[in-house]
């Protein structure tokens, strides 16, 4: 009798078997592998995603900004200064101001890039060719 068959039924190895084996294991690993990379992927391009989120609405703020500062410009040269449309680089804003002729007045700002829009208001009193911030809001 040799050793093999002194062995018990489940513990017998054929080589094909044990290519069987090896075959389902490297399946596994890749399997494994594939998973990985395509999270790390995935994970990525919901980073850039976020980031051009940030960058976009953070422009759009910018640009509110400028144009709440281009509005008390033109408001201390001109009291009665209503408001318009302003294109500042790719994106645009909206100012309107109530209360004008101007002595205590909001400017209302809306810019908007990329489909993220920013809102500010103003509250100002001008006096002369001064105008003083009362109030700053960003929403």
């Amino acid at each position: 009798m040799n050793k093999r068959s002194k062995q018990p039924c489940a513990f017998r190895w054929t080589k094909d078997q044990r290519g069987a084996v090896a075959l389902m294991m490297m399946v596994i690993i890749l399997a494994v592998g594939i998973l990985i990379v395509s999270t790390t992927a995935l994970i990525g391009v919901d980073d850039l995603e976020i980031g051009f989120s940030q960058e976009a609405g953070g422009h759009a703020l910018l640009t509110s900004e400028s144009c709440a500062e281009e509005a008390m410009l033109r408001l201390s040269r001109n009291s009665s200064y209503a408001g318009g449309s302003l294109a500042v680089g790719e994106s645009t804003c909206t100012i309107a101001v109530t209360g004008a002729p101007c002595g205590n007045c909001t400017i209302d700002v809306a810019s908007t890039r990329d489909n993220f829009t920013r809102n500010i208001e103003v509250g100002v009193t001008v006096s002369g060719s001064t105008v003083d911030i009362t109030n700053w809001t960003e929403e």
